[in-house]
């Protein structure tokens, strides 16, 4: 519950901030809310909370991806058994963090021999289309899209959303994950269709814009104000 309190309003802080300071973004995520949900917008009235829940929106989905990407926290594991990770032996009781702000995450990759890697993990990156060449340390919902045909459309019937694109261990993995990464992700889904649906964010001042953040059970930023313009 503690856990949930924090990292779910921190998450809600962060995306604020970015849509503010990315109103094409912004904008383009409020003309795929409304065109999925045409019928609550010509009856002038918010989507229902099944009608959200059953929507495909690859667009909203993949600019929660982006936000927890550039804002994960660490994620500690305890070693059950004597082992090795690319090459490096790690012996039981050992305390391992997996660090989400470095190279692969906000910064390329880097080098590793391929020889190291296990059978599964070579496979995986066979089939990888994380483009490393693009800065990843701004904020780029596209990153997670894949386009199912020709044209310049956001809604599911032009991408596909691909959470497995890129590299993501905000809710951990594995059998001891998050359990409630699905609560999260609807919470997330609802609270930030329900902002860009009724509200235009604004631009606020540089004095209180600032991206410095707070390293606790989650990364929350400092500073987290809002302009609001009703719709």
């Amino acid at each position: 519950m503690v856990g949930g309190h924090h990292t779910t309003s921190g998450a809600m802080m962060w995306v604020a901030k970015y849509l503010t300071d990315r109103p094409e973004i912004q904008s383009r995520l409020r003309e795929v809310l409304y065109a999925t949900f045409a019928t609550a917008r010509a009856e002038d009235r918010l989507f229902t909370c099944e009608e959200i829940r059953l929507a495909r929106l690859p667009y909203l989905d993949a600019v929660i991806e982006e936000m927890l990407r550039i804002n994960a926290v660490p994620v500690t594991r305890e070693a059950m058994c004597d082992t090795t990770v690319l090459g490096v032996p790690i012996k039981k009781g050992t305390q391992v963090f997996f660090m989400s702000n470095g190279p692969g995450f906000l910064s390329p990759s880097l080098t590793v021999d391929e020889a190291q890697r296990t059978e599964t993990s070579r496979t995986a990156k066979l089939h990888a289309t994380w483009d490393e060449s693009r800065d990843l340390a701004q904020f780029e919902p596209e990153r997670w899209l894949v386009r199912k045909k020709e044209g310049s459309g956001w809604l599911a019937e032009d991408v596909d959303f691909d959470g497995a694109a890129g590299p993501q261990l905000v809710f951990g993995l594995g059998p001891r994950s998050c359990w409630g990464r699905r609560l999260a992700y609807l919470e997330m889904r609802i609270i930030i269709a329900m902002l860009v649906w009724s509200f235009r964010l604004l631009a606020t001042p540089p004095a209180v814009s600032g991206y410095a953040g707070l390293e606790g059970i989650a990364r929350v930023p400092q500073q987290c104000y809002l302009r609001l313009e009703k719709i």
